[in-house]
């Protein structure tokens, strides 16, 4: 295969993934390894994580980096935590590094991506969204619940109410199934899912700032 055949192959891939692509998808694209690696030390192509790339002239951004730290992750991985609330514009949540859970059977570990594992990940708790995986919107309120304050909690599941993401009924139903006893958050988001069901939140309290 030519090179300006592997070229068009590649770009394909990468174009869905926000311009990044893994060593595996340039050598199924038709690069040996030979000119991968020349093409690295060329500075034609830039390493994002191990085995995870970028043109040269395809800028950084939040999304390339997204997309780069689930193709690093490889399966069975999704965005999660404060970088699923910023796509589904959950509000509440500080996006900085990356944000995915993985299975608790794995332990990958890399700078600049946040790993957490987890014990479950059900089919319905991860969805996509341009082909990326990144967790439903209740089982991102669940995990949030895990790493914020009671008013920051408060502010997300309020901000994802308004926008239609999840209801109090839908995130108490999955709470009930994943949230075993020392799940972190769980008795913060309990008690907060009860307050709402009572009345004794405003639904609109947290949405005014």
């Amino acid at each position: 295969m030519s090179t300006l055949a592997a070229d068009a192959r590649l770009a394909a891939v990468a174009v869905v993934q926000q311009g990044v692509f893994t060593r595996g998808q340039a050598t199924a694209s038709g690069f040996s390894a030979a000119q991968i690696e020349r093409r690295v030390r060329g500075e034609v192509w830039v390493r994002v994580l191990p085995r995870v790339y970028r043109h040269s002239a395809t800028p950084a951004s939040s999304a390339l980096a997204h997309w780069a730290a689930v193709l690093w992750a490889g399966p069975e991985s999704a965005l999660s935590h404060a970088s699923a609330a910023a796509i589904w514009r959950i509000r509440g949540a500080v996006l900085g590094r990356p944000e995915l859970i993985v299975p608790n059977t794995r332990a990958p570990r890399v700078r600049g991506v946040v790993v957490h594992r987890v014990t479950r990940i059900d089919d319905e708790d991860v969805l996509r969204v341009g082909r990326l995986p990144v967790t439903s919107p209740v089982r991102t309120i669940i995990d949030l619940a895990g790493v914020l304050g009671a008013g920051e909690l408060e502010r997300a599941l309020q901000s994802a109410r308004s926008h239609r993401l999840v209801t109090i009924r839908a995130v108490r139903a999955r709470l009930d199934e994943i949230g075993t006893v020392g799940r972190p958050g769980a008795a913060s988001l309990r008690t907060l899912l009860a307050a709402i069901g009572s009345g004794r939140v405003d639904p609109s309290a947290r949405m005014a700032g």
